[in-house]
């Protein structure tokens, strides 16, 4: 048993070290500008893009981990908070990396979420959280009935030699 545990952590490393397809052929902020143009001509949503700070060289999993959070975050807004515009902001921060997605939407109590639902995916808050906290980093939410969500993931700049063998180029 001891062993298919481990076997399976392990998969799941490579799973999450592969560049997901968005990756492949542009940088963070290009795969993280076309979702948000993407995601804006496919729902009634205006979705903008920023990038701030000086762009650095991240480890995969750094760049497949702050993907995914925007791509759940997105669906959320779509799915859930009935939002008109949602504006997506990567800034490198020195020594750090963040990640805000930020919708005017109808908001909800990041304290009272209801029980996640495998059928439907609902592990997207949780997910989201589990990926930031594997790599040194955060997530937060703010939100309340009303007054939009707004979700912040940070993220150390850790050198690449330090977290695998190299990073995209």
């Amino acid at each position: 048993r001891e062993a298919a545990v481990d076997n399976l952590a392990e998969a799941r490393r490579f799973v999450a070290a592969l560049a997901p397809p968005a990756l492949e052929d542009t940088s963070l902020a290009g795969a993280l500008e076309r979702l948000c143009a993407t995601t804006g001509s496919r729902h009634r949503l205006t979705a903008g893009f920023r990038l701030t700070g000086a762009p650095a060289a991240l480890p995969t999993a750094h760049e497949v981990a702050l993907l995914r959070i925007a791509q759940s975050a997105l669906a959320n807004t779509v799915r859930h908070a009935r939002a008109t515009e949602a504006e997506v902001t990567l800034s490198y921060l020195g020594s750090h990396v963040a990640l805000d997605v930020v919708d005017n939407g109808c908001g909800f109590d990041p304290g009272h979420l209801p029980v996640p639902d495998a059928g439907s995916g609902g592990f997207g808050l949780a997910v989201m959280r589990a990926r930031a906290n594997a790599l040194g980093g955060s997530l937060t939410v703010r939100s309340g009935h009303g007054s939009g969500t707004a979700l912040a993931a940070r993220l150390p700049l850790v050198p690449p030699a330090e977290t695998e063998p190299e990073a995209r180029t």
